[in-house]
């Protein structure tokens, strides 16, 4: 994280970011759910939170004086293109996690939903 520029770096799995870190300008939400409804509390007023998984509620963010964004990138042979010119390029790296057979989509959709699995991203081997 600090090779992309990060100025701190909090292990999630030892300490609570919430208790650790206010005023924050952004929140990229990657998680959702608890984590999402907690990362309001460490924005600061006029804060944004951005979101890949849902909407924040109007009223949660007139409660915590914040903005929030929600979007869904449409997948296309081209972004997905460019991500593996990126990729090969070493201009974009990414943490595999758990890697499943195509037959085990179904468990990768449950890890998806919560289900336990390996910090990074859950790949299909086709």
């Amino acid at each position: 994280m600090r090779g992309l520029g990060a100025e701190k770096v909090l292990d999630y799995k030892k300490e609570r970011f919430q208790e650790l870190v206010s005023g924050v300008d952004v929140v990229l939400d990657t998680i959702g759910g608890a984590i999402q409804q907690e990362s309001l509390g460490v924005l600061k007023p006029g804060g944004i939170l951005v979101s890949i998984v849902s909407a924040v509620p109007e009223a949660a963010q007139k409660q915590y004086g914040v903005r929030a964004a929600f979007f869904y990138a449409e997948v296309t042979t081209a972004r997905l293109t460019k991500i593996t010119q990126l990729i090969d390029s070493g201009k974009l790296r990414t943490d595999v996690g758990t890697v499943l057979p195509l037959e085990q989509a179904h468990e990768a959709h449950e890890m998806l939903a919560g289900a336990p699995h390996k910090r990074g991203k859950i790949v299909l081997r086709v």
